[in-house]
Parts: structure tokens; sequence; C-alpha cells
């Protein structure tokens, strides 16, 4: 079983992240900190695309050396699989936490300075895009991480000998359309498995590179601006979807490693 080690390198990352995030919120007039939902939403799921590919990659591993094992490896890949995504878990949490911060900075409008700009509604479009495609990047690798994770458990928890267990693995694995039974099954499953890792894995790497892509011209389209209350409103009810959905993953509501 692995161990999380890896867990303070995570919440530092996440750390480190807020930190930046709230600095740059408190360094802004009242009326431009709606706008910090551009740069500061994407840049809050660092941790979380950083924890899909350390998750991904070590999966890997483990099913790579499945095989030498031995009698007790089911049981310990089990085990693995809960202790890694306990790490997808904290991240998404440390995010929720991010949305929060970001929520309550965004409504602290304490005025603005001579130099402001209203937005325009062309902007004010962009900054809201910007987020929501950092979302989506995000949403989209750890939904694979955990379609691989899913069908892994299922495959490993299957029992012949009781009834239910094998319905439930089975009602997991005709979801992802995988066949049951007959030539090839095995080797279709493993391959569904082992793609969707590697899209864990190779997909966090890029989701990184893409969030900070998003981060930092987002800070920079929304330096300058002040933002009237309709924005306000879209951006506020962005910080708090993105935290609900967030607090799911966090609190374990949307588990894959749950059969039923």
């Amino acid at each position: 079983m692995p161990d999380t080690r890896f867990l303070p390198g995570l919440i530092l990352v996440g750390f480190v992240a807020v930190v930046a995030f709230v600095a740059v919120g408190f360094s802004r007039p009242g009326l431009r900190r709606a706008g910090l939902i551009a740069g500061g939403l994407p840049l809050c799921l660092l941790p979380v695309a950083v924890a899909t590919a350390y998750v991904s990659g070590k999966l890997v591993g483990l099913f790579a050396g499945m095989a030498e094992s031995g009698p007790g490896g089911v049981q310990s890949l089990l085990e693995a699989c809960a202790s890694l995504w306990l790490l997808q878990r904290v991240a998404w949490g440390a995010f929720a936490a991010s949305c929060i911060c970001g929520l309550v900075l965004g409504l602290l409008r304490l005025g603005g300075a001579p130099d402001d700009v209203p937005c325009s509604m062309r902007r004010g479009l962009v900054l809201l895009l910007l987020p929501a495609l950092g979302l989506i990047v995000a949403s989209a690798v750890t939904h694979q991480l955990g379609k691989a994770m899913r069908v892994s458990v299922a495959v490993m928890s299957s029992d012949e000998s009781d009834s239910a267990r094998r319905t439930q693995a089975d009602a997991v694995l005709e979801a992802e359309g995988l066949a049951l039974q007959g030539v090839g099954s095995i080797a279709a499953t493993s391959t569904f498995i082992a793609r969707a890792l590697m899209v864990g894995l190779f997909g966090g790497i890029t989701a990184v590179i893409v969030l900070l892509g998003l981060a930092f011209p987002g800070f920079i389209l929304a330096w300058r601006v002040r933002f009237g209350a309709s924005f306000l409103v879209l951006a506020s009810a962005l910080w708090l979807l993105a935290a609900a959905g967030a607090s799911l993953v966090s609190l374990g509501v949307l588990d894959p490693l749950r059969l039923s």
C-alpha cells in the first residue's frame, strides 16, 4: 500500500496557490476584486491537476506490478486505491476552501481607484469563460481517473460466490460499455483502465500548463477594471457552484470506489 508522503507536498502547492491568490486580491481595490475569479479559480485548481497526475502515475506502476504481488495483491491494491483517492479528495477539498476565500474577497467591495475603467460585456464574458474552462479541464482529468478506479475496483471486487457483489461489479462494467464475458473482454477492460490512467497522468500534467495559461491572462484582463453588480452576481454564482461540486468530491459523495 503506498504511503501518503505526497500529501504534504500537495498541501504546500495548494497553500502557495491560495496565498498568492489572497495576496493579489487584497492588493486590488474593492470594485476590482470580482474579476479575480478569472485568474484565481484556475490558480486554485493547480493542486487538483497535480494530484491527478500523481495518482494516475502511481496506479500505473501498481497495476504493472500486480502479477508479482502475491496472494494478497488484490486486497493491497484495493487499499492502495483508497489511499490514493484520498489525495484527490484532499485536493478538491483545498479547492473548495479556496472558492470560499475567493467569494469573500469578491464580496468585499470597499471602493475603487481613479484610473479604473468599467468592464465591458465582451471583457466580462471572457473573464467568466476562463475560469469555466479551468473547471472543465480539471474535472475532465479527474473524471478519467475516477473511471479507471471505478472499473478497477469493480473487477477486483467481483466475487463469483457472492451474487450481490458480482451484480454490482457487472453493472459498473456495463455502464462503461464493457463486455462481461466473451473473447477479449478481459483485454478490453485492461485497455480501458490503462487508457483512462494514461489520460489522467498526461492530462493532469497538461492541465497544470493549461491552468497557468488561463490564470495569468485572467489577472491581466481584470487588473484595472471595475465590476458592477451583475458581474459580481455571476462571479459569485460560479465560485459557489465550484465550491459545491468540489465539496461533493472531497466529502466522498462522488466516490468512484463505491460500487453502489
